[in-house]
C-alpha cells in the first residue's frame, strides 16, 4: 500500500511539473521577410538574420513574451533587444506598430 501511494504521489507531482510549466509558442523556423531578408529562430532562443544583398550571417538572440495577452517575439539588432517584434505571422519595426496593427512586414516561414 505504501509503495502505491509513493508512486502516485510522484506522478502526481511530475503531473503538476508538466503542467505549470510554459509551454514555447511557435516562433521557432526560418522565414523570409517581403524585402528578402532571411531571419532563423531556434529553440536556444539564439537566432541569423541575414539582410538581401548582403553576404554577412548576422548572430543575435531572440525572447519571447506576451503583450496584451498575445504572444510575441522580440529580436535583437544592432544592440536593440526589441528591434522587431514578430506577432501571429507578421514582423513589425516598431511597438506602436505592432499594437495598432499597422505597417506589418509580411513573412513566409520555411516548410
Amino acid at each position: 500500500m505504501k509503495r502505491f501511494l509513493g508512486l502516485t504521489l510522484v506522478a502526481v507531482v511530475m503531473l503538476l511539473i508538466t503542467s505549470c510549466t510554459q509551454k514555447p509558442h511557435d516562433f521557432v523556423g526560418k522565414f523570409t521577410d517581403e524585402f528578402g531578408n532571411q531571419f532563423e529562430l531556434r529553440e536556444d532562443h539564439t537566432a541569423t538574420i541575414h539582410f538581401s544583398g548582403t553576404e554577412k550571417v548576422n548572430e543575435t538572440v531572440w525572447r519571447d513574451t506576451v503583450y496584451h495577452e498575445k504572444p510575441v517575439a522580440t529580436i535583437e539588432y544592432n544592440g536593440d533587444p526589441a528591434y522587431y517584434y514578430l506577432r501571429e505571422g507578421s514582423l513589425y519595426r516598431h511597438v506602436e506598430d505592432m499594437k495598432e496593427g499597422r505597417c506589418a512586414i509580411v513573412i513566409q516561414y520555411e516548410e
